[in-house]
């Protein structure tokens, strides 16, 4: 439960950082930080990358900042054989949501983005401000309540990268989703047909903060939270050209794991082998 909280404020750190949760800017970024200290994700370094991610989604020519790592079918095909073996460890479910959400907020987010961000002083500064509080709050945990309040905390933004992590992941990698080459890439396309409508029960859809409807999200980054499922029902269109998926539909997506450019989907192990290595 805790980790589900932790998720939905992240979502208002999200909106703070698209600047669509309130009017002010001023305010936006102070609720922002305030979120960032709960969730361990420096604000600014969060929100720039972030802003990549929105700017580049379904374009294979800039899959490398804010994506999950993708190769096309041909790609994988000229790696080594080192290569494949990493790439197809990477996109293993233990790995990719077990093992990688820990990486991402407990070192990355802690340390390797002090070396993407170096030369940008306000993003940088977030992520040592963001460390030096998580340090004295932890500190002061410890030594008040004991060693069990680090690893109560640790458990808690643990569940919450999962969630977050396995959210993003289904939000955008799915058999019939959008990737295009540079040359040929649309943003509202990407929009619409590369980000799911994941259909979520009421009450992890009030947890996730609407993130479901990831189609609208990314058609207009400004509309706040609590007004994509509005946005989404009063527009027919939405409705009928937004790629539906629901819980019973995870497993399959997590099963795909590279992008066919001739047939124009995602497709598993199973499908390369078969397609191209029979």
């Amino acid at each position: 439960m805790a980790a589900l909280f932790g998720v939905r404020i992240f979502i208002i750190q999200h909106d703070c950082g698209h600047g669509s949760f309130m009017k002010s800017r001023v305010w936006r970024d102070r609720i922002g930080y305030v979120c960032s200290f709960v969730t361990g994700v420096p604000y600014r370094a969060w929100q720039w990358e972030h802003a990549q991610h929105h700017a580049h989604s379904g374009n294979i020519d800039h899959g490398d900042i804010g994506e999950v790592t993708l190769y096309t079918a041909q790609e994988f095909l000229s790696l080594t054989e080192r290569q494949r073996f990493y790439y197809r460890l990477y996109r293993y479910p233990m790995v990719m949501f077990l093992i990688g959400p820990a990486w991402i907020f407990f070192f990355s987010y802690r340390w390797a983005y002090w070396a993407q961000f170096k030369g940008q002083k306000q993003v940088a500064q977030s992520i040592w401000i963001t460390n030096a509080y998580l340090i004295f709050m932890l500190s002061a945990g410890v030594y008040f309540f004991g060693w069990s309040f680090l690893f109560v905390y640790g458990l808690t933004i643990y569940f919450t990268a999962v969630i977050g992590v396995w959210l993003f992941y289904v939000q955008h990698q799915f058999e019939e989703t959008y990737y295009e080459r540079a040359s040929e890439w649309d943003a509202q396309e990407s929009a619409l047909h590369g980000s799911s409508f994941f259909k979520l029960p009421k009450i992890l859809q009030w947890f996730t903060g609407n993130i479901g409807f990831h189609h609208i999200h990314h058609l207009n980054p400004l509309i706040p939270n609590y007004e994509l499922e509005k946005c989404h029902y009063e527009n027919e269109l939405f409705q009928e050209e937004a790629v539906t998926l629901t819980l019973s539909d995870c497993w399959a997506t997590m099963q795909l794991k590279f992008w066919d450019e001739q047939r124009k989907k995602m497709i598993t192990w199973s499908e390369l082998k078969r397609y191209y290595l029979a």
